[in-house]
């Protein structure tokens, strides 16, 4: 059995202390009846109306840390000294108060509804040996109605706060998520615009420098000079070649240093392949990658973009689907590149994600959302649940994107090809 134990809202403390308080009322109510008792039957309502009392705020004291076998023995024998104290004093059925409270508190399920009609029950039959009245049958009726209801409301106000605590650190948690994405997608676009820049200006100035001065040489060795009046021309051009391709290649390195790890030295495919296994190493998921259509370089930005967006997917997939199997698909179409993710997971209902507060369970997917319009594309959601999921992306290119290569560096030769 499971102890009592668990983490109490402010309000089940409030209900507590109220219910201590009139718990200590209705002792004193019973033991003050004793003065208009015979002698013995006042000694015996003292001696059950104070071990009651010293039974009561010893068991709520350490009510928590019991299971639930000691926790009904001490709520048994609460009941025993409450039938023989309002056998012995009128004034001890008052005390059924007290039970009601703690017999949902110790059995907050179908048990406890029972024990309280079951003490009301009792209640009632004492009475009948000195006649029933309305009264007698109306007052622990309605009392036993009136703790119902106050525990039923306690505990829907208890579950409310509980959820808006939990609604409360999502939302802490979804901000903090959501400056780091933001934050990590700044920072790469930033990087790549800088490589954008450094590649079409200072790279290709760099380049158009080597063409040119290759062209002045020859220039100059049609004109007919001899050597010795070509040698000065010729070692400063030498000179400003050697320099325009040393900073060409500093150039080259940092816009190596500015792309995606993953896309700096191997393809969209390798670099998703790579991505694929990690995610697979990490737990008992196979994941296949495969590519469709007639491959060709992509601009750096849209591979980047693709490769981001299949990394969420999949995280998502590793993190929340419970999956077995995901593909991977990279398909060339001759006006666009499409991505596809699917699983065979547990799915989920995308109507119900939408319908969240923003921010609350679906950063991953606004943000995928973000990248693919960032790029002109559209990124869909197919899932049901229990039948797995669906994500697909399609990203339109330009005609000439097959003749695309924004951040390869080029081939330099003596010809500045």
């Amino acid at each position: 059995m499971e102890e009592l134990r668990r983490t109490r809202a402010p309000d089940e403390d409030a209900l507590i202390d109220g219910v201590h308080i009139l718990t200590t009322v209705l002792l004193i109510a019973a033991l003050v009846s004793s003065v208009n008792l015979p002698f013995g039957e006042a000694a015996l309502n003292l001696l059950l109306g104070s071990g009651f009392a010293v039974l009561y705020f010893y068991g709520t004291a350490l009510l928590p840390e019991w299971r639930e076998p000691t926790a009904l023995a001490w709520l048994f024998s609460l009941t025993m000294l409450w039938v023989l104290a309002m056998m012995i004093s009128p004034v001890g059925i008052y005390l059924v108060f007290t039970l009601f409270f703690l017999y949902l508190r110790v059995m907050d399920d179908i048990r406890g509804v029972v024990a309280v009609i079951a003490a009301t029950l009792a209640s009632v039959f004492t009475q009948v040996p000195n006649g029933l009245t309305v009264g007698g049958v109306m007052g622990p009726a309605v009392s036993a109605g009136v703790v119902l209801a106050i525990h039923y409301a306690f505990r829907t106000l208890i579950r409310i706060s509980r959820e808006r605590e939990e609604l409360i650190a999502q939302l802490i948690n979804t901000r903090t998520q959501l400056a780091e994405t933001e934050r990590a997608a700044g920072v790469a676009a930033e990087r790549q615009r800088l490589a954008h820049e450094i590649h079409d200006t200072v790279a290709q100035g760099l380049s158009s420098i080597q063409m040119l001065l290759h062209s002045a040489d020859r220039d100059l060795e049609k004109i007919g000079l001899s050597p010795e009046q070509l040698a000065g021309p010729t070692r400063f051009i030498d000179l400003a070649r050697t320099t325009a391709r040393d900073n060409l290649s500093e150039a080259r390195a940092m816009i190596a240093a500015l792309t995606p790890a993953s896309l700096q030295e191997t393809s969209l495919e390798a670099a998703l392949e790579r991505m694929a296994a990690g995610f697979a190493a990490a737990g008992e998921l196979t994941i296949d990658v495969g590519v469709e259509g007639a491959v060709r370089q992509l601009p750096m930005r849209t591979e980047a973009a693709l490769l981001r967006i299949a990394q969420g997917a999949v995280g998502n997939v590793a993190k929340h689907a419970a999956a077995s199997r995901c593909r991977v698909t990279v398909t060339y179409e001759p006006d666009e590149v499409r991505l596809d993710v699917v699983d065979n997971g547990r799915g989920f209902d995308p109507a119900t994600v939408q319908e969240r507060p923003a921010g609350l369970g679906h950063v991953g997917l606004d943000a995928m959302r973000q990248r693919a319009a960032e790029q002109g594309g559209v990124l869909e959601v197919e899932a049901t649940p229990g039948y797995g999921t669906a994500v697909s992306v399609a990203i339109p290119l330009p005609e000439d994107a097959a003749e695309t290569t924004t951040l390869e560096p080029e081939t330099s030769n003596e010809e500045g090809a």
